[in-house]
C-alpha cells in the first residue's frame, strides 16, 4: 500500500511539473541571411510573451519545425530552447539553401523514364536554359524564366507571391507558357500514345499557348484556398485533325477554351515531399468555360492520405485519389492516367478516361536513418552539409478509370488495375528523392521502374 502510494505521489509530482506553464521572452533566428524574418515567424506556433506548459510548448515547437521544413527553403532546421524560472528563450538556427539556380537543361521527353527507354530513340530528350530564382527577395517568392528546346519545346515565365498583404494570408502567382512541338501525339490505340511528325516540311505540328493567374487565401498555417483561372488554345497542323477528328472535335486547326478552378488543400504532413507521419486532404472543383472549342464540362478531382509511424523505423501511408467529370470527346483537353497520375507497375501506358480512382498504400522500413554528413571539397555553405537516407518498402496500388470515348482498342480502360511490389528509395537534401522500383501488373508484366518523385 505505501509503496503504490509513492508511486502515485511521484507521477502526480511529475504530472503537476510538467504543466508548470512557461513564458517565452524572447525568439532569436540564425542562420538566415537571405529569409526574412517575418516569413519565419509566419510558420511558427508560438509567439512572444505567450504561456505554454511544457508539454505543450515541446508539441508546439515540433509541428514549428515541420512547418519551417517544409517551406521547402532550408536544408537544416533545428529550434532548441532556453529555460530559466518561468521564461524560456526559444532559439531558431537555419541552414538556408542556395537559391538561384541558372542551369542547363537535360532532360528526357517522355512521361517516365522506363517510356523513354522502350521508345529507343534517344533524339527523344529536351535541352535549353532555366532559371529559378527561389526565396527571391526574401520573402519565399518564386520567378522563373525557361528556355527548352529538344523534343518538346517550352518557354515560361512564372511570378509567384505567397504573400501580398502584410498579415501574410493573400498571394497571387501568374504564369505564361508556350509550347511547340514537330512531334505529337494524337490518339491512343493499344493503351500507348500515337505520335504525327512532318517528316517531309520537318514542320512544328502543334503550338499550345498557356496564360494562368492565382490567388491564394492562407489565413490558417494548414489550410489554403486557390482560385485559378486559366486561357489554354492548341494550334495544330491539319493532318492530325484528319487522323483524329475528335482532338479539337471542332473541325478546325484551333482550338482554346477558359478554366476556372477552385482548390482547397489541408496539409498537416511532416514532411511534404516524403512524408511518414500527418495527413493530407485535397478538393478541386473546375469549370472548363468553351471558347474555339466547345469544352464545357464540370470536373471534381478529390486526394487524401495518412501516414502513420508503426514504430520507429516502420511506416505505412495510404492514399485514395479520384476524378469525376461530365467530359465530351475532346482528346486535348482530357487528363488521362499514365502522366501526373498513374498506377505502379503500368508506366508503359497510358489510359484515357473520364473518371478514375488510384488508391496507394506503401510500407517503408527506415534501413538508414537521416545521415549527415560534411562536403569537405565544396567550399559554398549551402551545399556543404548534406544528409541522406534509404528506405525499403512494398506497396500494393489499385487503380479503375470509366472510359466512354475510344475503348475498342484500349483494353485497359473500364478495367480493374493492380501493381504491387518492392522499392529502395534514396533521400537526400535539396527534396531529391530516387526510386527504384520492382513491380508486376494484373497481366503479369514485371519490371525495374525509376523515379525521382514521390509516389503519393
Amino acid at each position: 500500500m505505501i509503496l503504490r502510494f509513492i508511486i502515485f505521489f511521484v507521477l502526480l509530482c511529475n504530472y503537476l511539473h510538467s504543466q508548470e506553464n512557461t513564458v517565452i521572452s524572447e525568439i532569436i533566428i540564425s542562420g538566415n541571411e537571405i529569409t526574412k524574418e517575418d516569413i519565419i515567424k509566419r510558420e511558427l506556433l508560438f509567439k512572444i510573451d505567450s504561456s505554454y506548459s511544457k508539454i505543450e510548448l515541446e508539441n508546439t515547437i515540433k509541428l514549428s519545425q515541420q512547418n519551417l521544413r517544409n517551406l521547402n527553403l532550408f536544408n537544416f532546421v533545428q529550434i532548441e530552447k532556453e529555460e530559466k524560472n518561468n521564461l524560456t528563450i526559444i532559439y531558431i538556427k537555419l541552414t538556408e539553401r542556395w537559391y538561384i539556380w541558372p542551369y542547363p537543361i537535360f532532360e528526357l521527353a517522355d512521361r517516365n523514364f522506363n517510356s523513354w527507354i522502350d521508345k529507343k530513340d534517344f533524339n527523344r530528350v529536351n535541352y535549353g536554359l532555366f532559371f529559378n530564382w527561389e526565396n527571391f527577395r526574401g520573402k519565399n517568392q518564386l520567378l522563373r524564366i525557361k528556355s527548352r528546346f529538344g523534343f518538346k519545346e517550352h518557354y515560361q515565365i512564372l511570378y509567384n507571391i505567397p504573400y501580398l498583404n502584410d498579415k501574410k494570408t493573400f498571394g497571387i502567382k501568374t504564369n505564361i507558357e508556350y509550347f511547340r512541338r514537330k512531334i505529337t501525339f494524337y490518339n491512343t490505340t493499344n493503351n500507348q500514345l500515337d505520335y504525327y511528325s512532318d517528316s517531309i516540311n520537318n514542320n512544328y505540328t502543334s503550338k499550345d499557348v498557356h496564360l494562368s493567374v492565382n490567388f491564394s487565401l492562407r489565413k490558417n498555417i494548414y489550410i489554403t484556398h486557390n482560385l485559378n483561372l486559366s486561357y489554354f488554345q492548341t494550334e495544330i497542323d491539319k493532318a492530325i485533325t484528319n487522323l483524329n477528328e475528335k482532338y479539337l472535335n471542332n473541325g478546325k486547326s484551333i482550338g482554346s477554351y477558359a478554366k476556372i478552378d477552385y482548390l482547397y488543400t489541408l496539409d498537416r504532413r511532416d514532411y511534404n515531399k516524403y512524408p511518414l507521419k500527418g495527413h493530407y486532404l485535397m478538393i478541386e472543383l473546375s469549370n472548363h468555360i468553351p471558347l474555339a472549342s466547345d469544352v464545357n464540362h464540370f470536373e471534381v478531382i478529390g486526394k487524401i492520405e495518412k501516414h502513420l509511424t508503426i514504430q520507429p523505423r516502420l511506416h505505412f501511408g495510404t492514399s485514395f485519389k479520384f476524378k469525376t467529370s461530365n467530359a465530351n470527346n475532346f482528346y486535348f483537353a482530357q487528363k488521362s492516367l499514365g502522366f501526373e497520375d498513374y498506377v505502379r507497375g503500368y508506366e508503359y501506358y497510358v489510359i484515357d478516361n473520364q473518371k478514375f480512382i488510384v488508391s496507394k498504400s506503401i510500407l517503408k522500413w527506415c534501413l538508414v536513418k537521416e545521415k549527415k554528413f560534411d562536403i569537405n571539397i565544396l567550399k559554398i555553405k549551402q551545399f556543404k552539409k548534406s544528409f541522406y537516407s534509404i528506405y525499403l518498402s512494398v506497396f500494393s496500388d489499385y487503380g479503375y478509370t470509366k472510359n466512354k470515348f475510344n475503348t475498342n482498342s484500349n483494353d485497359l480502360s473500364n478495367t480493374s488495375l493492380w501493381g504491387n511490389g518492392v522499392s529502395v528509395d534514396y533521400l537526400t537534401y535539396y527534396d531529391k528523392l530516387l526510386r527504384i522500383e520492382y513491380s508486376i501488373n494484373h497481366l503479369g508484366e514485371k519490371g525495374v521502374f525509376l523515379h525521382i518523385s514521390n509516389p503519393f
